[in-house]
C-alpha cells in the first residue's frame, strides 16, 4: 500500500485512457490531474463534459469550462471508434456485457453505454446505434475506510454494515479499500465480493484490475441472488462485500447471509439517515437489526469522506 503503487497505477489507468480515447481528448485530459477526474460523458454530436471532484464541466482544449463554445465535441464515429478499441477491436467477443450496458477495460475502466436495445423473443441481443458513452475513470484511494475501522471490527470478525451514500461520494471506492483493509491488517479472514456490474474489481479476463487485497474472492457479473446463494454454499465466506442494495430480493439475500453467519458490508443509494428510515425495505431492515453499523458518506473533495457513524439503533456514534 505504497506511493509507488499509486503512482504506477494512475499512471497505468492514463495510458488505457489514451489507448482509447480520440487523440484531441487525450490532449485535453493531459491538462487535468488525473486522480480528480471521475468521469467523462461523451454524446454523439455533443460537447464531451468531464467530472471533476463530484462537478461537471465542458471539457476544451485548454482544460475544464462552463462555456460550451470551446468545448469540444464528440461524434458518432468518435463513438464507435473509442468502442471498438476497448474490445480491442472485437465488439462481439463482448457483447455479453455490452447487453447489460457496460464494459470494462484492462485497467479498471468502465464504460457505460447507452444507444438502441436490439430485443428478440423477449432477450437482449445487443445494443447498437450508441448515443452515448460514460467513461468512469477509477481511483484507489488508499486508507479512506481507515477512520471508521475501529468501529466495525470486533473480534473476530466486522460488524454488519451498511455504507450510506449519494452518487458521487465514493462508496464504491469506499468498498473496495474496506476489502483492501481486511486483508492486510485482520488476516486470514476470507472475504467474498460480488461485485454485480464489475464496479468494485473491474475484473478483466479473470484478472481484477483493482487492488482488493489477496485474501478476497470475487464473484462478478452475476446477480447477488445468485452471489449469496452459491457463494455462501461454496466460499464460505467469512465477510461479503457487496455494492448497491436497492430490491426485496437484495434484502432477502441480506437476511440469508445474516442467517448464515456471515458479516456483509454493503452499500446503498441514499443522502443520509432520514432518507434511508424512509426507504422501501429499509424500515424492516432496521427494525430486525440486520446492520450493527451505518456509515453516511458526503461528498467532499476526495472520494470516501464519513459524514457519521451510526450504531444499530440509528445513534451517531461518531463525526
Amino acid at each position: 500500500m505504497s506511493n509507488l503503487h499509486d503512482i504506477t497505477f494512475v499512471s497505468h489507468v492514463i495510458n488505457m485512457l489514451y489507448e482509447i480515447l480520440p487523440t484531441e481528448i487525450c490532449h485535453a485530459l493531459a491538462r487535468l490531474d488525473i486522480n480528480h477526474v471521475y468521469e467523462l460523458r461523451l454524446r454523439s454530436n455533443a460537447p464531451a463534459v468531464v467530472c471533476l471532484g463530484g462537478k461537471n464541466f465542458y471539457l476544451t482544449k485548454d482544460g475544464p469550462s462552463r462555456d460550451t463554445k470551446s468545448a469540444i465535441f464528440v461524434s458518432r464515429n468518435d463513438l464507435d471508434a473509442i468502442l471498438h478499441r476497448a474490445s480491442n477491436y472485437s465488439i462481439y467477443a463482448v457483447n455479453e456485457q455490452i447487453k447489460q450496458g457496460f464494459l470494462t477495460v484492462k485497467g479498471g475502466i468502465r464504460i457505460g453505454i447507452a444507444g438502441e436495445v436490439v430485443v428478440e423473443n423477449n432477450q437482449i441481443k445487443t445494443i447498437k446505434n450508441i448515443q452515448a458513452l460514460n467513461i468512469r475513470v477509477p481511483h484507489e484511494v488508499r486508507n479512506c475506510s481507515y477512520p471508521v475501522l475501529g468501529y466495525i471490527f470486533e473480534s473476530p470478525r466486522p460488524l454488519k454494515t451498511l455504507i450510506i451514500s449519494p452518487p458521487g461520494a465514493g462508496k464504491t471506492t469506499f468498498l473496495r479499500d474496506l476489502a483492501l483493509q481486511i486483508s492486510y491488517r485482520y488476516q486470514l479472514l476470507n472475504t467474498l465480493i460480488l461485485d454485480e456490474r464489475g464496479e468494485i474489481c473491474a475484473t478483466h479476463l479473470g484478472e481484477n484490475q483493482l487492488d482488493v487485497g489477496h485474501l478476497t474472492d470475487v464473484i462478478s457479473g452475476s446477480s447477488k441472488i445468485y452471489g449469496f446463494e452459491n457463494g455462501i454454499r461454496s466460499m464460505r465466506p467469512d465477510i461479503i462485500i457487496t455494492d448497491e442494495v436497492a430490491t426485496a430480493s437484495d434484502i432477502e439475500m441480506l437476511r440469508l447471509a445474516a442467517r448464515s453467519g456471515v458479516s456483509v458490508i454493503a452499500s446503498v443509494h441514499a443522502s443520509g439517515i432520514e432518507e434511508i428510515r424512509n426507504k422501501p425495505y429499509f424500515k424492516d431492515i432496521i427494525a430486525e437489526q440486520i446492520f450493527d453499523r451505518y456509515i453516511v458518506l458526503g461528498v467532499r473533495d476526495s472520494a470516501g469522506h464519513v459524514m457519521g457513524v451510526f450504531d444499530r439503533n440509528l445513534k451517531l456514534l461518531a463525526m
